[in-house]
């Protein structure tokens, strides 16, 4: 009986010990319309955060503008080249003067009006960096040292986001980190997610200016120009737009420049790292 029992108990640890384990179960796959993007937000508390600033340059340029030649190759030297280009966000917003045609500002129409009238630009070129500085356009050490001025300033936010491209559609994904999640101030800052097109090109040139390579081009700001207060935030969101993409534009060097501003102040308090 004992023999039998002993035998028993080895045939049942043989059988545990040579049982495969099935693997977690994947994760549902996303799918998505032609134009469609899904953005998916998490917004979490990190206790003792320290965060790296992220600069952002806004710069307000046009094609037929003969000073943005100067101007759009020092934010490229600057922004591409220099020893702290991965800590700084450009967004290009077109504009409608001098030449109220210039096709990058007729796709993006909607959101450049609103940035222009925002800060009030009357003239191309303008830049302006994270939301409260305005160096001289044309004077790289202005915009140099306004540059470094901003990457010594503190934050208490992390953003890092990911763009993926899922069946001519895009998925973005974006995480915010703070470290004080119930922080009354919330109230005050928006988070906007700007789609940029990373580069773009024209066979010939679109303005009188002579240039054909634009960098960091607009393209849309979601989910509105008004973007989304953080207080109401909180944890996990996804929204999902459709027809927000258009045929036109290179699916493939879309980028979401996601950052958070201050309503009242203008001052843009973080930008984003691309994972």
């Amino acid at each position: 009986m004992k023999l039998l029992n002993r035998l028993i108990v080895f045939i049942f640890l043989i059988g545990l010990l040579s049982c495969e384990t099935n693997p977690p179960t994947a994760p549902n796959k996303i799918s998505l319309k032609t134009g469609e993007v899904l953005v998916n937000i998490n917004f979490t508390e990190k206790r003792n955060l320290s965060a790296t600033k992220i600069v952002q340059i806004e710069d307000f340029a046009n094609v037929s503008c003969t000073p943005c030649l100067i101007s759009n190759k020092i934010i490229e030297s600057l922004s591409k080249h220099s020893e702290y280009s991965d800590r700084i966000k450009v967004i290009k917003f077109p504009t409608n003067f001098p030449s109220p045609v210039d096709p990058m500002y007729l796709t993006a129409k909607e959101f450049c009006d609103y940035r222009m009238s925002f800060y009030q630009i009357l003239f191309a070129p303008t830049i302006i960096i994270d939301g409260i500085l305005r160096p001289v356009p044309t004077d790289s050490n202005q915009i140099k040292n306004a540059i470094l001025q901003r990457l010594q300033t503190a934050s208490n936010f992390w953003i890092s986001d990911s763009s993926e491209v899922i069946n001519n559609g895009l998925f973005v994904n974006i995480n915010v980190e703070t470290s004080n999640i119930n922080n009354p101030e919330l109230e005050n800052l928006i988070l906007r997610i700007a789609l940029v097109e990373t580069e773009v090109n024209y066979s010939t040139p679109p303005g009188s200016n002579g240039e054909t390579k634009f960098y960091d081009v607009v393209r849309n700001i979601l989910p509105s120009n008004d973007g989304y207060k953080l207080s109401e935030i909180k944890g996990h969101l996804s929204f999902q737009f459709e027809n927000s993409i258009d045929s036109t534009w290179n699916l493939n060097r879309i980028r979401a420049v996601t950052f958070i501003q201050n309503a009242n102040t203008k001052e843009i308090i973080q930008s984003c790292v691309h994972n």
